[in-house]
């Protein structure tokens, strides 16, 4: 049960960072992404077009999409289209910015073209260089919330990154200039959001929820599913403390070599088990090692302990010293030399007490072969007794007794 949790936790690894949305604009950068940027920050062409960010984690959802403004002024390339044509510069060269006529209240707006209203609240703002005080007092709005605004006698620098109060789900963006006498230029209008698997304000915090199917809320980076194995917290982001590892930090691991953290989604030790200690069904190392042995791998062998005490799995010592006849070496493996040279008093006792048990079975042969003897021989003499009998018994001999007595007067 345990090797088949692990190896579908394996898998759920494996899903993720296969499922990972990569918008690195080479194949070779997206063959090692999310672990890896697609490059150095400061290269080019580094993302696809309208993606942004180290890992091309952040999007424009507002480029190319389409466009208006109230008035166009009466001259080639300055229409509502130049804010998002992807040209990002502060200088109005021909056809990069937009440009409205003198008029009361221009606006400007953009549809992100989408039936699901996204939470939005990253734009940026390029404007300009040289006629930033037509932009005092600029409002922009997400749908009908006011996202962001500066007073009549304020406007954005030529690069305005701007933050909404909180996140606003909308379709639209729109930027005004209320009052009269005013003209609306804008030369790139950029509106963030973060890919699917990522949060936070500039993108650049990776989502970790449990189901890889669930998609962390953009902001809070929080899943509906909890969080993925090795991670706690609101926004999941919070590793695992050391000794824990698992869906909420529950279960507990350890014991890895010199020290090291086990991996906080598997539990397991990358460099393997500390003495002492052998990975156990589940390939935890959580196993002590068996009484007689210690130390890495369990592959050293110790014993001869007091009173047959088990020795210390991790350096094989006996903890109240070895059994009599046995060097207090660490370990008890070497017998003790006595004030001569060797102690011969195991050994010797070894070989007496083989001598004591030949002895008893030689003696034990001895005493049955002479009672077997002893009845034979007695067998024996009953059979010539009786052939003695038997022969003073011959007719022969009885006449010649019997003639000699009726002979004698």
């Amino acid at each position: 049960m345990g090797r088949s949790w692990m190896g579908l936790l394996l898998f759920c690894v494996i899903v993720i960072r296969t499922d990972a949305e990569c918008h690195c604009a080479s194949q070779t950068a997206c063959a090692v992404f999310p672990s890896t940027p697609c490059s150095h920050v400061g290269d080019p062409d580094r993302c696809q077009a309208g993606w942004f960010g180290s890992y091309c984690q952040k999007q424009n959802i507002a480029l190319r999409r389409p466009c208006i403004q109230s008035t166009t002024l009466n001259a080639v390339g300055f229409g509502a289209d130049r804010g998002v044509d992807g040209t990002a510069t502060t200088f109005a060269t021909p056809s990069t910015c937009t440009h409205t006529e003198t008029e009361t209240n221009p606006i400007w707006a953009v549809s992100l073209n989408t039936s699901v209203p996204g939470k939005i609240q990253h734009i940026r703002l390029y404007l300009r260089q040289g006629f930033l005080d037509r932009n005092q007092g600029m409002e922009i709005l997400v749908d009908s919330q006011m996202c962001c605004k500066w007073s009549s006698t304020e406007h954005p620098p030529a690069i305005a990154n701007v933050t909404c109060r909180q996140p606003m789900a909308g379709t639209t963006v729109t930027i005004r200039i209320p009052g009269s006498q005013k003209i609306l230029t804008l030369c790139e209008v950029q509106i963030f959001v973060c890919s699917d698997g990522w949060f936070s304000e500039d993108c650049d915090k990776q989502c970790h929820c449990l189901s890889s199917n669930d998609v962390c809320d953009k902001i809070t980076g929080r899943c509906s599913s909890g969080c993925f194995p090795g991670y706690h917290g609101a926004s999941c982001q919070t590793a695992c403390p050391a000794g824990s590892f698992g869906i909420n930090c529950t279960s507990q691991c350890g014991n890895c070599l010199s020290g090291v953290s086990c991996h906080k989604t598997t539990g397991t030790c990358a460099g393997g088990c500390a003495a002492g200690w052998m990975r156990d069904d589940t390939q935890l190392c959580r196993q002590p090692c068996q009484d007689g042995f210690y130390g890495t791998n369990c592959a050293s062998q110790c014993g001869n302990c007091f009173t047959s005490d088990s020795c210390d799995k991790k350096n094989g010592t006996c903890p109240r010293g070895c059994a009599p006849g046995w060097v207090n070496d660490g370990t008890c493996l070497h017998l003790a030399p006595t004030e001569e040279g060797f102690n011969w008093g195991v050994p010797v006792a070894v070989v007496l007490s083989v001598l004591l048990i030949f002895t008893v079975i030689g003696a034990t042969i001895y005493i049955r072969r002479l009672l077997k003897q002893l009845e034979s021989t007695k067998k024996t003499s009953e059979e010539h007794y009786v052939t003695l009998d038997g022969k003073t018994k011959v007719p022969a001999t009885e006449s010649i007794y019997e003639h000699i007595t009726n002979a004698t007067p």
